[in-house]
């Protein structure tokens, strides 16, 4: 198929993974990102994360802070390792989980008319279930300001407290290139919890929110984001920093 078809056919499986999921919010402390397919060869990254959640329906303020280092071993092959912690309410700011990541693009829009890559999460945690996770992650330019990106994630969960079945996510973001220097997005989170038994509507957990993104002079870069959420089972908002440092 031309680039252009081929960009045109997952540009439709994108939208319908961006507009037809329900608009809704992610779970308390979200550090996550709706993380892209691109691979820089030669990078070297640090970068972290906090998001806190205020206090609301009788819930303390919470926070969820982690850290995490990466680098390219290829041109199309990333590795990452993360830490987090979390303020469990009883006992303060404790361990949370490790997370090693291995990232692999295997399209490139300057050929392909795309990004694509695939994605591998071992996540080990701390009074929670650990998992692998499967990622597919891509990037779709709409034109020179406009770009869409969507995501799958399909996680099985191992150890004791470990849940049956497939669990299910997506993410997704609306992302308009102010400059060379500033973007703009809307981001869309969205878990359905296990195809063993999926949750009830009211107990699953959605998020969406703007973002906005600037970078630094020297290799810095922030974004700041703000989630809300739309179902009894998140917190009404979350607010999140990035802060990374590439090198």
């Amino acid at each position: 198929m031309p680039r252009s078809g081929s960009a045109l056919v997952l540009l439709l499986g994108l939208l319908v993974v961006l507009l037809g999921t329900p608009m809704l919010p992610a779970h308390a402390q979200n550090v996550g990102g709706v993380f892209g397919p691109d691979v820089t060869p030669d990078s070297k990254a640090i970068e972290f994360r906090t998001a806190i959640a205020p206090r609301s329906d009788g819930r303390p303020v919470r926070t969820t802070s982690r850290l995490h280092y990466q680098q390219t071993v290829t041109d199309n092959l990333r590795l990452r390792a993360v830490v987090q912690g979390a303020d469990t309410n009883t006992s303060g700011f404790d361990f949370d989980l490790v997370q090693f990541e291995a990232q692999y693009q295997f399209l490139e829009d300057e050929r392909d008319g795309f990004d694509s890559a695939v994605r591998v999460d071992l996540l080990i945690g701390d009074n929670r279930p650990d998992l692998v996770s499967f990622n597919w992650t891509n990037d779709v330019p709409l034109n020179d300001r406009w770009a869409l990106r969507g995501l799958v994630l399909a996680q099985v969960q191992f150890g004791d407290n470990r849940g049956d079945g497939l669990f299910l996510q997506t993410r997704s973001s609306l992302r308009y290139k102010v400059n060379n220097t500033y973007n703009l997005q809307v981001q869309v989170f969205n878990n359905y919890g296990s195809t063993d038994d999926f949750p009830a509507f009211r107990d699953q957990n959605h998020a969406i929110g703007p973002a906005a993104a600037i970078k630094l002079d020297h290799g810095w870069a922030i974004e700041a984001s703000l989630l809300f959420g739309l179902t009894n089972a998140t917190s009404d908002t979350d607010f999140r920093i990035f802060l990374a440092k590439n090198f």
